[in-house]
């Protein structure tokens, strides 16, 4: 029992090493010298499946020599053991042991070898990859690659040439298909982590043909890739019309600041989903974009893709995404601070128990005669809404955009609210659902 414990332990973690070792080799040279067998030989082109023949061959060649070092050690125990019953019977088994593991190996060779030949050479059928890439070198060897975004390295003794498509484009240009993966294009560098000169190959696959793509000649050997999927979200873009490269900026979520990105964007595309060719509606995104950082300054918003307003082209500086899911709870507005109301009034009150679709606007002016207000001092967020107050009609003033729940106890000091009431102050609120 012990000594079977003890191989486990020992031939399991040797097994796993090798496989590991084995799978990452391509990516930095093996580090394990394989024995060869036959002209058969472990090198770092050598495939899954032919990796796995070896190992069936080798297991068999170690066991038959693991046998016969029994028999050896049985017969040199029992030399040496003239005189000593107890240990010749231990060396007899040590013997025994020995011959009928090589009898058991011989027999399985052999009802192998008469069921079906082939099986001692097995031929394992590689698994054709679905998604991604092949880049194809001037001998037309292929060199698969597949990442959900940058390649940062290529190895640098292959040199390709070609490139084909495996994975399908978008079926539409601004909506993505959740149920598969939709490849738009490829970026390839000259240089390595995305460095260097940059160009761009579009996805040629015909959505009804199987993989791979007619093959696309590349301007030069690429060093890294990035690989540009149709993924929901929002997307920045540098150029009008959506124009690349350069690689467009993706963004899931809200952003104080752009960082390397501020004051580049030209262009914004919104991406939503699809669900048996249905708009997932509950999920479809809005973007808010800001002269400024933290969501200030001038603003505008987009429901669509489109190239930016000339007032905010190459000015963006921060960006804020809700998405249009049902919206509950309520936005109240009130004419005094702290959420305070004069005598005698009440708070204008936004209130949603449905869906508004993706986003309502409130102007100063609405309300009855006691929920009419003459200025918004402070709101109240009692639900999963983005409100963005302006300072003049149609998002022409300036803009700030809150969305903590609970009481926002004055405007004072902010960007939107000036000591003069001649001057600038919040008249307009747009009023956005937003996933909590």
């Amino acid at each position: 029992m012990k000594l079977k414990f003890l191989f486990i332990l020992i031939f399991v973690p040797f097994l796993f090493s090798s496989l590991i070792s084995f799978v990452f080799a391509k990516e930095r040279g093996l580090e394990v010298q394989y024995p060869e067998i036959g002209e058969e030989k472990i090198t770092t082109s050598t495939t899954m499946a032919e990796y796995a023949g070896y190992i069936f061959r080798f297991s068999f060649i170690i066991a038959a020599v693991a046998a016969f070092a029994v028999l050896i050690y049985g017969g040199f125990r029992y030399v040496i053991s003239a005189g000593n019953p107890s240990a010749m019977d231990d060396a007899k088994k040590w013997i025994w042991g020995g011959i009928i593991g090589l009898i058991l190996l011989l027999c399985s060779w052999l009802i192998l070898k008469t069921i079906d030949p082939e099986f001692l050479q097995p031929e394992m059928v590689p698994l054709k990859p679905r998604q991604g890439i092949y880049l194809i070198n001037e001998k037309d060897e292929k060199r698969y690659f597949y990442s959900p975004g940058a390649v940062s390295e290529i190895p640098e003794d292959f040199k390709a040439v070609k490139i084909e498509f495996l994975s399908d484009p978008p079926a539409e240009e601004f909506y993505a298909d959740l149920s598969k993966e939709e490849l738009i294009s490829v970026f390839y560098f000259s240089e390595k982590n995305q460095g260097g000169n940059i160009a761009e190959v579009k996805n040629n696959k015909n959505p009804e043909t199987p993989p791979p793509s007619s093959p696309q000649t590349l301007n030069f050997p690429p060093q890294s890739l990035y690989f540009f999927w149709q993924s929901p979200g929002v997307y920045l873009y540098e150029k009008e019309n959506f124009e690349t490269p350069p690689v467009p900026k993706f963004y899931t979520g809200s952003q104080k600041t752009l960082k390397d990105f501020i004051d580049k964007a030209k262009s914004l595309a919104l991406v939503n989903q699809k669900q048996d060719g249905e708009v997932v509606w509950e999920k479809f995104y809005t973007a808010f974009i800001f002269g400024d950082t933290d969501y200030e300054g001038i603003c505008d918003f987009m429901l669509m893709e489109g190239n930016i307003d000339d007032r905010l082209k190459n000015k963006v500086k921060s960006i804020a995404i809700s998405q249009g899911m049902l919206p509950y709870g309520e936005v109240l507005f009130y004419d005094k601070i702290n959420c305070e109301m004069e005598e005698g009034k009440e708070p204008y009150r936004f209130y949603s128990s449905g869906d508004f679709g993706v986003g309502a606007r409130v102007s100063l002016d609405e309300g009855e005669d006691e929920t009419k207000l003459d200025q918004w001092q402070s709101i109240k967020i009692n639900g999963n809404f983005l409100v963005l107050l302006t300072t003049e009609e149609d998002l022409k003033g300036r803009c700030m955009l809150f969305s903590a729940i609970g009481c926002i106890p004055t405007f004072k000091g902010t960007h939107i609210y000036s000591a003069d009431p001649e001057s600038f102050r919040p008249i307009e609120a747009y009023i956005f659902p937003v996933m909590q």
